[in-house]
């Protein structure tokens, strides 16, 4: 066949009219192609002996027009055809993967009380009095003049006031939004010096009371003890903000520092910890090394850490995430969860590879991959340190791929082991019919479910690193509304209001519920399939939520 392909006049049903010459380029392109002539021969077209006669047919019966057509042509012509393709699809299926998130609507009781305005009311007469003494007297260093400038005594006591409004932004105002972007770009954060951390042991009474911790638990708080974990490696003063933030008296706290760490971040975490007395250190502080094995351990190392003292349900955390809900609405939550864990998981076909090597797992284990941040409940963390096909599990996984993202989701996800809280249904994690709520972390495309697609994949409103969305103050009205109870992940170094107007929001809700104005329904929670198809074993109030 020549380089150029043209239809011939004594061809049978060739049209007279040859206004439309573009459908002849396609046709032509084709035909004139070695793949098509090599296609043509190696299949059985009825009608037609030879492949003139193949190409004569096709040629008349979808191109019917008379014109040469030039490689040039034919190669530009099929990359507007492929660029329309991926528009249109990309354009048909967006709608439809938003459908695969879950969707928005922070359960709050009001009393019809509009959202988010309603935390920028004065309620001083409304706190406890142990609130009232704490944080309604002036800062140190406030001159009277000050005092009396004050809109609200509700801020946080580490934050300086800075003139972007938080109470704006978390409403998307757009003014307030250009301003605050202009605002961040013109000045430099300020940001607490790590001797402020590492001398804190010196008077820990007043490092306590100048950060802002709080030291008043509602009485469901208290009966209710939670136990984190947090893993850190740079940036004290954030992960100390988050301390903060899930800080109560009757919790317990273990921190891990990679040990690769600056010498001055790990004097600075040992100052807090010196003055927080249910704060405790792992007792082995590994090096952490992204995907490997020893990126696992420090979890383990801290639930074994923690496990001698009296709580109900573990939480894992890192030192970029930040709470979106209280402590007492964490307590409605996890008992409305009635011991069930919250673990992600995929059976998606592709991550399979990470232990193909290594194939099968010990005790018919099914390996799943899924997100390292898990919500356990006590007896899930009994069943990890003390049984002994947990413990095969884990020296199994030191010979396979990201070992930390199968462990904990290939325990909750195998119902024949009976583990406490564990889920007896369809393991994927599902928008609709299992929702994932520890985390709201924004992956984008780059987190797929076993149908290919991407249940955590919203629109960013801050910058993509490695595909996660690192959050910015446009996200502020989104992060708000989420059902998911903590968030990740934030930069102090990248749009730091973010991090500021989600503490302010988060410690005026904390003030607000204790002032009673505001309530959290927890029947969505009640009701997730997770709680109704969860393994409970014996009693649950024996195995589960009693502590040893």
């Amino acid at each position: 066949m020549s380089p150029r392909f043209q239809c011939k006049d004594t061809d049978p049903w060739h049209p007279i009219n040859n206004s439309t010459p573009h459908l002849a380029k396609i046709g032509e392109a084709l035909l004139s192609n070695k793949i098509f002539a090599s296609i043509s021969n190696g299949y059985h077209f009825p009608h037609h002996n030879n492949h003139h006669q193949i190409t004569r047919s096709v040629c008349t019966l979808f191109f019917p027009y008379r014109r040469k057509l030039s490689l040039r042509s034919i190669l530009l012509l099929l990359v507007i055809l492929l660029l329309l393709f991926f528009t249109v699809t990309t354009l048909w299926f967006r709608d439809e993967e938003q459908a695969l998130v879950l969707p928005a609507g922070i359960p709050l009781l009001t009393n019809g009380q509009p959202y988010p305005d309603l935390l920028t009311r004065e309620i001083s007469d409304k706190l406890p009095k142990e609130l009232q003494d704490a944080y309604m007297r002036p800062r140190p260093g406030d001159s009277q003049k000050d005092v009396n400038k004050q809109a609200s005594p509700l801020k946080l006591l580490s934050i300086p006031r800075k003139p972007p409004v938080c109470s704006a932004m978390l409403k998307n105002q757009e003014n307030e939004m250009s301003y605050a972007l202009h605002y961040m770009e013109n000045t430099e954060s300020q940001r607490i010096p790590l001797t402020r951390y590492q001398q804190a042991p010196d008077d820990c009474d007043e490092f306590v009371r100048s950060r802002g911790y709080i030291h008043y638990a509602s009485e469901e708080e208290k009966n209710f003890p939670i136990a984190f974990s947090m893993m850190m490696y740079c940036d004290v003063e954030q992960a100390e903000r988050l301390l903060r933030s899930v800080w109560r008296p009757h919790n317990y706290y273990c921190i891990h520092i990679d040990s690769k760490a600056d010498p001055g971040i790990q004097k600075a975490m040992r100052g807090i910890a010196k003055c927080l007395p249910n704060v405790i250190l792992a007792s082995k502080q590994n090096v952490v090394n992204w995907a490997a094995y020893n990126s696992l351990t420090p979890w383990v190392t801290c639930m074994n850490d923690l496990w001698k003292y009296s709580w109900k349900y573990f939480i894992n955390l890192t030192g970029q995430e930040f709470p979106l809900k209280t402590n007492l609405q964490l307590v409605k939550t996890l008992k409305a969860l009635k011991g069930t864990n919250i673990v992600d998981a995929t059976t998606y076909s592709h991550y399979s590879r990470r232990w193909y090597e290594t194939f099968p797992a010990p005790h018919h284990i099914r390996p799943y991959k899924g997100l390292v941040f898990i919500i356990a409940s006590r007896g899930f963390v009994n069943f990890t340190i003390h049984s002994q096909e947990a413990k095969d599990l884990l020296e199994w996984l030191k010979y396979t791929d990201y070992p930390d993202e199968t462990f904990f989701s290939s325990i909750n996800h195998n119902p024949h082991l009976h583990v406490p809280g564990s889920y007896k249904g369809n393991p994927d994690t599902n928008a609709l019919s299992k929702p994932y709520i520890g985390r709201f972390v924004n992956w984008g495309s780059g987190w797929l479910d076993r149908e290919g697609r991407s249940p955590f994949s919203w629109p960013c409103g801050g910058k993509r690193i490695r595909g996660i969305c690192i959050f910015g103050i446009n996200d502020l009205p989104m992060l708000i509304n989420r059902k998911e109870l903590f968030a990740n992940k934030f930069h102090l170094n990248f749009q730091p209001l973010a991090l500021d107007c989600i503490e302010e929001w988060h410690f005026n809700m904390t003030m607000f519920e204790y002032a009673n104005q505001i309530g959290f329904n927890t029947t969505w929670y009640s009701n997730l399939d997770i709680v109704k198809n969860s393994y409970r074993g014996q009693e649950l109030t024996e195995t589960i939520l009693s502590p040893s």
